[in-house]
């Protein structure tokens, strides 16, 4: 059984706070984020039955683009607490754990070690296939020149008398593709769903130091007078 907390929050002693209030309430806007497209994520995962089915991997697609685009975002709070003496004096009194959690995270933040892998990862699939749909114009009519090369060259399109079973598979096909042989440069003839389970397991690892970071720092924010 899970077991749960939960305390009230002031919204006076936030604001008495200043301006780090704001930036804990945007790491909450994250983790609140975060949580509902893995779970989201989690349950797309299962079988599918009926109409739901056709949506399966579409939707799982979909709530994977969703996680990154946040966790994405997520990322410029950790570096705003950074850069906040108030936040980072509550950083060095957490247990080693969230203390820990957050030197990992750092290393994804500009200058960081692992930033270069980060953005190729995460920030190129939220700039350009999930907040935004290819402003440049540059990875969508590459990604159809590349379906339109291999053997299964077909998308399907579909309609219903209900918004939700209208469908279109086509543009799933040309995301994947995108994502897989452009953001991702997983190399043609490769075993590619393999390769793509590795970079997706990568991107949810640094989810889950995030929000074990997250999770316990605004406990403490939350509880400390």
């Amino acid at each position: 059984m899970t077991r749960t907390l939960t305390r009230q929050v002031d919204f006076r002693t936030l604001t008495s706070r200043g301006p780090s209030a704001s930036t804990i309430i945007r790491l909450m806007m994250a983790c609140n984020d975060l949580s509902l497209a893995n779970q989201a994520l989690t349950e797309w995962k299962q079988e599918q039955r009926g109409e739901r089915k056709s949506r399966q991997q579409g939707a799982g697609l979909y709530f994977v683009r969703m996680q990154m685009a946040h966790l994405h975002e997520g990322m410029k709070v950790i570096q705003d607490i950074k850069k906040d003496p108030i936040l980072m004096a509550l950083v060095q009194r957490c247990d080693s754990r969230t203390r820990e959690s957050f030197g990992e995270l750092e290393k994804y933040l500009r200058g960081g070690i692992h930033r270069k892998e980060f953005e190729s990862l995460i920030g190129n699939i939220r700039n350009n296939l999930t907040f935004h749909y290819d402003e440049q114009g540059k990875r969508i009519p590459k990604s159809l020149s590349s379906l339109a090369s291999k053997a299964d060259h077909f998308g399907s399109v579909t309609r219903g008398n209900t918004a939700h079973v209208w469908y279109f598979q086509a543009a799933d096909r040309v995301v994947n593709n995108a994502i897989c042989f452009q953001i991702w440069e997983i190399p043609e003839g490769s075993d590619v769903t393999a390769e793509a389970d590795k970079k997706a397991m990568r991107c949810h690892e640094i989810f889950l130091t995030f929000v074990d970071f997250a999770g316990e720092f605004v406990w403490q924010y939350t509880g400390s007078g």
